[in-house]
């Protein structure tokens, strides 16, 4: 990705029987489930179930 706000390990997603979850990795520009962070700058998230519909968002875009 040409991205200044995402990170090669920014953020987890995983499957564990049937259900799918998301949590950030200490990103600093942050993991978003339907417009909500995850997570302060810089702490992991704990997990979160993502549901059909969800929309994930990593990192804010720089306006700059």
């Amino acid at each position: 990705f040409d991205t200044k706000v995402l990170s090669r390990v920014h953020a987890e997603i995983w499957s564990d029987n049937g259900k799918f979850y998301i949590k950030d990795t200490k990103s600093s520009s942050g993991t978003f489930l339907n417009h909500v962070r995850l997570s302060p700058a810089g702490s992991e998230s704990k997990p979160h179930e993502l549901k059909d519909g969800d929309i994930v968002q990593l990192g804010l875009d720089y306006q700059g």
